[in-house]
Protein backbone atom coordinates (compact mmCIF):
# COMPACT_ATOMS: atom_id res chain seq x y z
CA UNK A 1 0.00 0.00 0.00
CA UNK A 2 1.29 3.44 -0.80
CA UNK A 3 0.21 6.84 0.50
CA UNK A 4 1.43 10.14 -0.93
CA UNK A 5 1.05 13.75 0.14
CA UNK A 6 2.08 16.65 -2.08
CA UNK A 7 3.79 19.64 -0.42
CA UNK A 8 4.23 21.92 -3.39
CA UNK A 9 7.20 20.45 -5.23
CA UNK A 10 7.96 17.92 -2.47
CA UNK A 11 6.11 14.59 -2.23
CA UNK A 12 6.11 12.48 0.91
CA UNK A 13 5.45 8.81 0.26
CA UNK A 14 4.61 6.12 2.78
CA UNK A 15 4.74 2.47 1.77
CA UNK A 16 3.10 -0.13 3.99
CA UNK A 17 5.45 -2.96 4.94
CA UNK A 18 4.54 -6.65 4.84
CA UNK A 19 4.49 -6.70 8.66
CA UNK A 20 2.06 -3.77 8.75
CA UNK A 21 -0.18 -5.60 6.28
CA UNK A 22 -0.13 -8.68 8.52
CA UNK A 23 -0.97 -6.57 11.59
CA UNK A 24 -3.91 -5.07 9.68
CA UNK A 25 -5.14 -8.56 8.76
CA UNK A 26 -4.83 -9.68 12.39
CA UNK A 27 -6.84 -6.75 13.73
CA UNK A 28 -9.46 -7.13 10.99
CA UNK A 29 -9.92 -10.78 11.96
CA UNK A 30 -10.27 -9.77 15.62
CA UNK A 31 -12.89 -7.15 14.74
CA UNK A 32 -15.09 -9.47 12.68
CA UNK A 33 -14.80 -12.64 14.79
CA UNK A 34 -15.67 -12.72 18.48
CA UNK A 35 -14.15 -16.20 18.79
CA UNK A 36 -10.84 -15.10 17.27
CA UNK A 37 -10.87 -11.85 19.28
CA UNK A 38 -11.45 -13.70 22.56
CA UNK A 39 -8.65 -16.14 21.76
CA UNK A 40 -6.30 -13.29 20.80
CA UNK A 41 -6.98 -11.58 24.12
CA UNK A 42 -6.52 -14.79 26.15
CA UNK A 43 -3.65 -16.43 24.26
CA UNK A 44 -2.18 -14.34 21.43
CA UNK A 45 0.41 -16.97 20.45
CA UNK A 46 -2.24 -19.65 20.03
CA UNK A 47 -4.64 -17.38 18.15
CA UNK A 48 -1.93 -16.26 15.74
CA UNK A 49 -0.61 -19.80 15.25
CA UNK A 50 -4.10 -21.13 14.45
CA UNK A 51 -4.84 -18.28 12.06
CA UNK A 52 -8.29 -17.15 11.05
CA UNK A 53 -10.76 -18.58 8.53
CA UNK A 54 -8.11 -20.76 6.87
CA UNK A 55 -5.63 -17.88 6.64
CA UNK A 56 -2.34 -17.90 8.49
CA UNK A 57 -0.35 -14.96 9.85
CA UNK A 58 3.38 -14.48 9.27
CA UNK A 59 5.11 -12.59 12.07
CA UNK A 60 8.72 -12.44 13.16
CA UNK A 61 9.75 -13.77 16.56
CA UNK A 62 10.09 -10.15 17.70
CA UNK A 63 6.51 -9.35 16.68
CA UNK A 64 5.22 -12.52 18.33
CA UNK A 65 6.99 -11.53 21.54
CA UNK A 66 5.40 -8.11 21.29
CA UNK A 67 1.90 -9.56 20.85
CA UNK A 68 2.42 -12.07 23.66
CA UNK A 69 3.53 -9.35 26.07
CA UNK A 70 0.15 -7.61 25.76
CA UNK A 71 -2.33 -8.23 28.55
CA UNK A 72 -5.70 -6.72 27.72
CA UNK A 73 -9.35 -7.43 28.35
CA UNK A 74 -10.67 -5.63 25.27
CA UNK A 75 -9.53 -5.33 21.68
CA UNK A 76 -9.33 -1.58 22.18
CA UNK A 77 -6.87 -2.05 25.06
CA UNK A 78 -4.94 -4.64 23.03
CA UNK A 79 -4.60 -2.21 20.12
CA UNK A 80 -3.61 0.66 22.41
CA UNK A 81 -0.85 -1.42 24.00
CA UNK A 82 0.33 -2.56 20.58
CA UNK A 83 0.44 1.00 19.25
CA UNK A 84 2.24 2.27 22.34
CA UNK A 85 5.31 0.40 21.09
CA UNK A 86 4.80 1.15 17.40
CA UNK A 87 7.89 1.94 15.38
CA UNK A 88 8.04 5.27 13.54
CA UNK A 89 6.79 5.41 9.97
CA UNK A 90 9.23 5.25 7.10
CA UNK A 91 8.93 8.37 5.01
CA UNK A 92 10.61 9.02 1.68
CA UNK A 93 11.17 12.62 0.62
CA UNK A 94 12.55 12.90 -2.92
CA UNK A 95 15.08 15.67 -3.35
CA UNK A 96 15.34 17.13 -6.86
CA UNK A 97 18.65 16.59 -8.66
CA UNK A 98 21.08 19.42 -8.01
CA UNK A 99 19.60 20.34 -4.62
CA UNK A 100 21.83 19.61 -1.63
Amino acid sequence: MRYAMDFGTQTVTYRKTQTEAEVSRLFCAAVVSKRFRDQLLQDPASAIAQGYNGESFAFSAEMMERFCSIQAETLSDFAAQFLAHEMPLRVEIPIPVGVH
